[in-house]
């Protein structure tokens, strides 16, 4: 189970209208793919290749599921609460994390950002193409951001200066693996009831006692 939340980029993005007026409830489908080297392209079946991002206020939940196993993280944007479940067909795990331990789980990236004239639409919105590199490893990477709608950043999108906007495609390279990250579809609508609530069947743990799991459970 480990293996797959340390691979999966979870995706989390709440929008508002182009007229700014805050967005309530909806949710965001995204579309993966990987870039795997040789030697971790048998883990290609362990991945998931969509993700779904529900939000209710300053609240997001994002579902990423590949065959038996899941990850989902519920946010608050406010309190900086973060909780992630890990689910296998052997063992449910919750795990709480801190705004001082939140960095064991997102990238550590700052990026410098260099805009192109290359724009194209996605998910109906215009994007704008950026050339992003990371000032510590000197990688380069791109991303596509909008400023027809805006976002509160959560989980990955933290990494990213929201002064540019919103960023509706993305690659992110981490550890010899390349992620893209794409919105497929946004829908306006209620969130399904109890989604943002944690089921009593999770063992919580700390992110210490995650992190010293052996990787096959």
């Amino acid at each position: 189970m480990q293996k797959l939340f340390w691979f999966i980029p979870a995706l989390l993005i709440m929008f508002s209208s182009c007229s700014h007026k805050t967005v309530k409830q909806g949710s965001v489908t995204y579309t993966i793919a990987y870039d795997l080297p040789d030697s971790l392209k048998s883990y290609a079946d362990y991945l998931p290749k969509t993700a779904i991002v529900y939000f209710k206020g300053d609240s997001t939940v994002s579902i990423q599921q590949a065959g038996d196993e899941a990850t989902t993280v519920i946010t608050h944007k406010p309190t900086g609460f973060m909780r992630v479940l890990l689910r296998s067909s052997a063992a449910k795990y919750q795990v709480d994390y801190k705004k001082t331990e939140q960095s064991e789980v997102l990238p550590p990236v700052n990026y410098s950002y260099a805009a192109t004239t290359i724009s194209k639409t996605i998910a109906g919105h215009k994007a704008l193409k950026y050339i992003l590199t990371d000032k510590t490893t000197g990688l380069t990477s791109e991303a596509w951001f909008s400023k027809e709608i805006s976002m509160v950043p959560n989980y990955l999108t933290a990494v990213f200066d929201t002064t540019y906007g919103v960023p509706l495609a993305f690659t992110i390279n981490q550890n010899g693996i390349a992620t893209k990250t794409t919105v497929k579809e946004l829908k306006f609508e209620p969130a399904p009831g109890g989604v943002f609530s944690t089921p009593a069947e999770y063992t919580k743990i700390t992110p210490e006692q995650f992190k010293n799991m052996p990787v096959g459970n």
